[in-house]
């Protein structure tokens, strides 16, 4: 139920759900306590709710952000997942959250910079297929949305190492992405053929955030 609910409906209890599913399958006295804080937040806010009031412009936005390593130290340093990064993003059309996603990374990040690019890629696996999507309806109802002018498609991003690697041009890279930047490749081709613009943005205004910690 509560996987459902932050997949579907409540954005705001994905990244507690997610700390919590990661020991579905051995619990402990710690977990049920998390689980039980988990539903006394939800019954106090039971009134609350995602609010869907679409601007008048059709636009995507992604909201990549990435925690390098937020878990060392806070857990068994003998559990190599309390190493890895955790990815969050939000990607939202015309103003209005669409899709939203909490998750450890499969692998382990070197360096806050390498964090933030496998958050954006992905980001990036999302976010394409969203865009093919409102096209395709834009189609149905009279939008033209070929056009980049019509439809606005923005990442935006708040790491300055990870925004200039997503902006050169395969098969170039910046020198401290040398050993991972053959991954990068797709996106950052996806990125220019399809013409999406990439922003900074503060950290303090990333939408992501909150879905990595």
């Amino acid at each position: 139920m509560l996987l459902y609910l932050a997949g579907h409906t409540r954005p705001d209890i994905a990244y507690a759900v997610n700390c919590c599913a990661r020991y579905m399958f051995n619990p402990r006295l710690s977990h049920e306590q998390a689980l039980k804080r988990i539903g006394r937040y939800l019954k106090a806010t039971r009134d609350k709710g995602l609010i869907l009031n679409p601007s008048g412009k059709l636009k995507v936005d992604a909201y990549p952000d990435a925690d390098f390593a937020g878990l060392y130290g806070y857990e068994s340093n003998s559990d190599p997942a309390c190493a890895k990064s955790r990815t969050g993003f939000l990607i939202t059309v015309s103003d209005c959250p669409m899709v939203w996603v909490s998750k450890l990374q499969t692998e382990t990040a070197l360096s806050a910079m390498e964090a933030e690019v496998n958050a954006l890629a992905h980001c990036c696996r999302e976010l394409f297929p969203v865009i093919d999507i409102v096209s395709e309806i834009g189609k149905t109802v009279g939008l033209e949305t070929d056009n980049m002018s019509t439809m606005h498609v923005s990442i935006h991003e708040d790491n300055a190492g990870a925004l200039v690697l997503a902006e050169t041009l395969p098969p170039q890279f910046t020198p401290r992405s040398k050993y991972y930047a053959i991954k990068t490749v797709w996106f950052r081709e996806e990125i220019h053929k399809r013409g999406v613009k990439l922003l900074k943005i503060e950290t303090v205004e990333q939408l992501g955030d909150i879905f990595t910690k």
